[in-house]
């Protein structure tokens, strides 16, 4: 078994597309996780709060209103349902020993 953290990156990417824009802009944030042991419960639940935290990082554009609220609620549910199955590989990683560094989630915002 390794006891040093394999430095790996997920991208994870997420089709996000505002509605009714030409050309959106790429973006990506990174999620920090070689101080988590993903074989342990409290820790995937930690991954989750992260995961979720930059999702909404990914999709914060300082824009107000109706509209940009309806696009950040779509571009988060999107970001996090590319993280998936990029969180499940890095679960499964953990349960055999290796610990990945970071992901990155990655979308248009």
């Amino acid at each position: 078994m390794k006891t040093r953290a394999l430095i790996l990156a997920l991208s994870l990417t997420a089709a996000v597309a505002p509605a009714g824009a030409a050309e959106t802009e790429k973006a990506s944030v990174e999620v920090r996780i070689d101080d988590l042991d993903l074989a342990n419960a409290t820790d995937r639940e930690r991954l989750e709060l992260r995961l979720e935290s930059a999702a909404r990082r990914l999709c914060h554009s300082g824009r107000r209103g109706l509209a940009e609220s309806a696009h950040r609620s779509a571009c988060v549910s999107e970001a996090l349902a590319g993280t998936g199955p990029q969180a499940e590989r890095a679960i499964a990683r953990a349960q055999n020993g290796s610990r990945l560094a970071l992901l990155i989630i990655g979308g248009a915002r």
